[in-house]
């Protein structure tokens, strides 16, 4: 009996030992493993990040026509299958740029959405954007920036032209008729700035809207004025190109800006220069005809 006494607490402390060091084991097996599922997780997401890429966005609403500075946007991390195309990267890519549209807080800068303001490099650059069938021509800026110096590439406008008339006596009649020339086209560069000619929108963001031959407007806003600028470049068809160089040979051009969005060609009638009197005042001379228009 003394054995069995002697023998029976002692076993019995020794399994209990036992069972302590099989629990403690693992209990230390099993935060052995959690700690090792929280380093797969880390390079897991460590891994994701080689997955994202930077993109230059808006920091804060930018107007149209816009010159963009370093506080007015911001690189954020993307997934790469989202990046768009025409993005950039870097802040500096896009500084000193403007924007052709308004862009929202944290919308994507591309290439579609702004223009370069410096110089083209090298004579034979503007017939790279010039598309097929189509032709640019340049006239004097000076007479046709009649916004105050804010046309910039990539806006559409308007050319009306204001001319004299000769009348049946011989005499001629200055600045007696304006009417307009073309409608709806391109500016593709102002002095030696150039617009590249956008692709069409690649969603349904409210900014661009195209005309049939798929190019992107601006929309219009506040910019600086260009008092440097001595050309202005129109993209038009050939037809249109013989107009507006009839029109300045023979007239006064001005420039009229678009709004963005609008693409509408009217029928616009020329007016005369004894429509300005005000009711009842008789001209101080007799209209001449109005050439046919």
């Amino acid at each position: 009996m003394a054995r069995s006494g002697a023998g029976g607490p002692a076993g019995r402390i020794n399994r209990r030992f036992l069972m302590l060091a099989l629990v403690s084991a693992a209990l230390s097996a099993m935060l052995v493993y959690v700690a090792i599922s929280r380093a797969g997780g880390g390079g897991g997401k460590e891994g994701e990040s080689s997955t994202t890429a930077a993109v230059v966005v808006a920091a804060v609403d930018i107007p149209a026509r816009t010159q963009i500075t370093a506080e007015m946007v911001k690189v954020r991390d993307v997934p790469v299958d989202v990046k768009p195309e025409a993005s950039y990267g870097s802040v500096d890519e896009v500084i000193g740029k403007a924007t052709r549209y308004p862009l929202s807080v944290d919308e994507e800068v591309t290439s579609s959405k702004v223009v370069s303001l410096e110089p083209m490099q090298g004579a034979d650059s503007l017939a790279f954007v010039i598309p097929k069938g189509m032709r640019a021509i340049s006239i004097n800026a000076d007479q046709v920036l009649s916004a105050g110096g804010l046309v910039l590439p990539g806006d559409y406008v308007d050319i009306v032209g204001v001319f004299n008339l000769k009348k049946a006596d011989g005499n001629e009649e200055e600045a007696y008729y304006v009417r307009t020339i073309i409608q709806n086209v391109e500016v593709l560069a102002v002095a030696q700035t150039i617009a590249d000619v956008p692709p069409p929108a690649e969603d349904g963001t409210a900014a661009a809207a195209t005309d049939s031959s798929g190019t992107q407007r601006a929309r219009g806003s506040e910019a600086e004025p260009n008092p440097e600028a001595t050309t202005l470049t129109l993209l038009v068809e050939p037809e249109k190109a013989e107009w507006v160089f009839l029109a300045e040979a023979n007239g006064t051009l001005r420039a009229i800006v678009r709004s963005f969005g609008d693409s509408d060609v009217t029928d616009v009638r020329p007016i005369i220069k004894t429509e300005l009197l005000p009711p009842g005042v008789a001209p101080s001379a007799a209209a001449g005809a109005l050439p046919p228009g």
